[in-house]
C-alpha cells in the first residue's frame, strides 16, 4: 500500500484555480483564518458552492457504484441538508470534517478528490478500505460557505461564540458536555451525532489560517496540533501526536510542504479537544491562508495526502508506531507574515 501516495499524488498535478477579486475580513483578527485578505484573489466559481457540492457527492456515489454512500445527518440553520460521505468495510473509523468556517474552503475540494479515488478503488484503496472506513462531513457549514463567511448564519444568535447579527463560530460548540439536541448550532450538533453513532477512532478537523514563516524565513504550508484539554485521556493525546507524526513525516517528503505546530488554545468545544475529549485520535490541520492562484491548488494537494496517508497508515496499523514525543519536536508555528506581533 505504500505506493499509494506517489501514484495519487500525481494525480492531483491540475488541480490549479484561477483567480478573480475578493474581499475579506482581516484574516489575523480571530483564530482559524480566513484564508484570504483583501488583496488576494481567488476565483470561488472555481469552488464547489454547496449545490455544486451535492451534485458532486450524487455523481460520486453513481460513478462507484454505490461504494461511497450518502447519508444525510442533520440540517444547516437555514435549512441546507448536512451530508456523510462513506466508503470502505473495515472495523476503524476514520472521521474528516471539512469548512466549519465558512470562508475555510479548500479542505472540502480535496475531500471530494478523496471520495472519488477512494470510491473508484485500485492504487492500493481496495486493500486500504477492507481496513477501516471512511466518514467525510464536507462543507459543514454551508450557510457561512454560500457568504464565504466564518460564522454560519444566524443573525438572532446570542451568548458564547456568537457574532451578532452574523451567526455561531461552528468550531467552538462541540464540547462532549453539550448535548446534540440541546445544541444552538445545527451544524456542530450534526457532527456531534456522527461521532456519537459511529465512535471514530480518529478525527481530523481541516482549517485555514494566515500566512506565517518559520525561523529560516520560509513560508508555512500548514500547521498541524492535538487536543491540549486537560480532560483529554492520555491515550488519545498520544494517538493524536502519533497522527501528527505521520502527517509531518509524509508532507517532508514533497518540496511544496513546510509544517508547523499550531498554538492550540484550550477550549472544549473546539473539535480538536472534543473529539479527543471522547477519546479518539483528533487532529487540527491548518492549511495556510493569504493565498493566490497557484497556491490554492499546491493546498488542495497538501490536504488529499494527508487524508490520503493518514488513511493508509491507519488502515496498514503503522500510526500507532510511532513515537509521540516527535510532534512536540515539530516547530512551533513563527511570526506571521502580516502582522509579525500578533501573538
Amino acid at each position: 500500500m505504500r505506493r499509494l501516495i506517489p501514484a495519487l499524488t500525481l494525480a492531483l498535478l491540475s488541480a490549479m484555480l484561477v483567480p478573480v477579486g475578493v474581499a475579506s475580513a482581516d484574516p489575523q483578527t480571530v483564530p482559524n483564518g480566513p484564508w484570504v485578505q483583501d488583496n488576494q484573489q481567488v476565483r470561488l466559481e472555481r469552488l464547489h458552492n454547496y449545490d455544486e457540492m451535492v451534485a458532486a457527492l450524487r455523481q460520486i456515489t453513481r460513478q462507484t457504484r454505490g461504494r461511497v454512500s450518502l447519508e444525510t445527518v442533520g440540517q444547516s440553520n437555514e435549512g441546507r441538508d448536512l451530508y456523510l460521505a462513506k466508503v470502505g468495510t473495515g472495523p476503524v473509523k476514520v472521521l474528516y470534517i471539512t469548512q466549519q468556517h465558512g470562508n475555510e474552503p479548500l479542505g472540502t475540494e480535496a475531500a471530494l478528490q478523496l471520495l472519488q479515488r477512494a470510491g473508484n478503488g485500485g492504487a492500493g484503496w481496495d486493500a486500504i478500505l477492507s481496513r477501516i472506513t471512511l466518514l467525510v462531513i464536507p462543507k459543514v457549514n454551508p450557510d457561512g460557505a454560500e457568504r464565504f463567511q466564518r460564522e454560519n448564519h444566524d443573525p438572532d444568535c446570542s451568548g458564547a461564540f456568537c457574532t451578532p447579527g452574523v451567526g455561531f463560530d461552528v468550531n467552538r460548540w462541540h464540547d462532549p458536555a453539550v448535548a446534540p439536541e440541546a445544541n444552538p448550532v445545527p451544524e456542530a450538533a450534526a457532527v456531534q451525532r456522527t461521532a456519537i453513532r459511529y465512535q471514530p477512532q480518529h478525527v481530523v478537523d481541516f482549517h485555514h489560517q494566515g500566512s506565517y514563516v518559520n525561523d529560516d524565513g520560509e513560508m508555512i504550508t500548514g500547521s498541524i496540533f492535538w487536543p491540549n484539554h486537560p480532560d483529554a485521556p492520555a491515550s488519545a493525546v498520544t494517538l493524536s501526536k502519533q497522527m501528527c507524526v505521520v502527517i509531518d513525516d509524509t508532507l517532508a517528503h514533497y518540496g511544496f510542504a513546510e509544517i508547523s505546530q499550531y498554538p492550540g488554545t484550550l477550549p472544549r468545544g473546539i473539535a480538536r479537544n472534543s473529539y479527543g475529549i471522547r477519546g479518539a485520535g483528533s487532529v487540527l490541520v491548518e492549511l495556510r491562508g493569504d493565498i493566490g492562484q497557484k497556491s490554492s491548488g499546491m493546498l488542495v494537494r497538501t490536504a488529499y495526502i494527508t487524508m490520503a496517508a493518514l488513511a493508509e497508515a491507519v488502515a496498514e496499523g503503522t500510526v500507532t508506531t510511532q513515537d509521540p514525543a516527535r510532534a512536540d519536536a515539530i516547530p512551533l508555528r513563527g511570526e506571521s507574515v502580516d502582522n509579525p506581533h500578533e501573538e
